[in-house]
């Protein structure tokens, strides 16, 4: 049996015990006086003799991605969004089809995705849970070619996140407030739904295009979803008294939304849904306001992600 050259073995050594190199782009509006709990975390909590680290942080909108495209074009290995769902998606749109992995720190709202994966909404535990986190690769959808990890949504869900934008009013509160207020405001629209192998048209309070679960803070609105099965996880809320979507909240916090009489669900690789007039949309959680068709497809392990060791085998 031919034996490895010393030399060769060695330089495999070296490389496997090499510190990766990690760089953390972080949202300072996130969260009070984040830049420096996340200093003071990473140092306290990260294994320094498994990462080399960095930090950058955000000064304006797109930031974040340009910050992550730079990183990647530096060789970093591992690149970690801390923030809320927002600099997550932009984070991981410029490593979408790359080798360098996503990391996350939640730090702001929502955070449905970290929840998902198992980060928690604990920062110093969240960092502890890079140590032994493994690499997985996930789905990333996109609409109109505009891309997005978690969930899309249309309709209620789409006014909710443009009622947030640009307010300094966050964490839960703030958004169970808007909630109430764009509960008792949205009208159902009249919508197009098109797959490959069935049309329906209906009254729709919400529609969401899910790759994850959760928007955030434990609500469920696609259980059954998975982030690396290949499918989106389309759920239709239909017209129905407005006392009953309020009636269904608690049933979005136990993963029984699909109970409810006035929600249908299905699995697609691809939809288009047209409706007339403005659309209140979001991405990710970040408010849009759109016009014309609104085409969805999945890109199926498009994405190297970190995930907590504990939940690797998990959804």
């Amino acid at each position: 049996m031919q034996e490895s050259h010393p030399v060769i073995k060695n330089k495999l050594l070296a490389e496997l015990l090499r510190p990766k190199r990690i760089l953390f782009i972080v949202n300072p509006k996130a969260g009070t006086n984040l830049q420096k709990h996340i200093r003071e975390s990473v140092e306290k909590h990260l294994n320094h003799r498994k990462f080399e680290y960095g930090f950058r942080f955000t000064e304006r909108a797109e930031h974040a991605k340009e910050l992550a495209l730079e990183a990647v074009t530096e060789g970093y290995e591992i690149v970690v969004a801390v923030g809320g769902d927002g600099s997550i998606n932009e984070v991981a749109s410029a490593l979408i089809g790359t080798e360098t992995v996503l990391g996350i720190i939640p730090a702001g709202s929502g955070n449905g995705l970290a929840m998902h994966l198992g980060y928690g909404r604990d920062i110093d535990e969240a960092v502890k849970k890079i140590n032994t986190a493994e690499v997985r690769l996930i789905d990333i959808g996109l609409m109109n070619g505009q891309p997005f990890i978690n969930l899309a949504g249309i309709g209620f869900d789409g006014l909710v996140s443009n009622m947030m934008k640009g307010s300094n009013w966050r964490g839960f509160l703030p958004y169970f407030f808007k909630s109430v207020e764009a509960g008792l405001k949205y009208t159902p629209r009249e919508c197009r739904i098109e797959t490959d192998d069935k049309v329906l048209t209906e009254k729709c309070f919400i529609i969401s295009i899910a790759n994850g679960p959760m928007w955030g803070y434990n609500f469920q609105i696609a259980p059954d979803a998975r982030v690396d099965d290949g499918f989106f996880e389309v759920v239709i809320m239909k017209e129905a008294p407005r006392w009953q979507y309020f009636a269904a909240v608690p049933s979005t916090l136990n993963g029984k939304i699909y109970e409810a009489e006035f929600v249908e669900h299905f699995t697609t690789r691809k939809v288009k849904i047209t409706a007339e007039g403005k659309n209140y949309v979001h991405l990710d959680g970040e408010g849009l306001v759109l016009e014309g068709d609104l085409e969805f497809e999945i890109k199926p392990k498009a994405l190297k992600i970190l995930v907590p060791k504990q939940n690797v085998d998990e959804s």
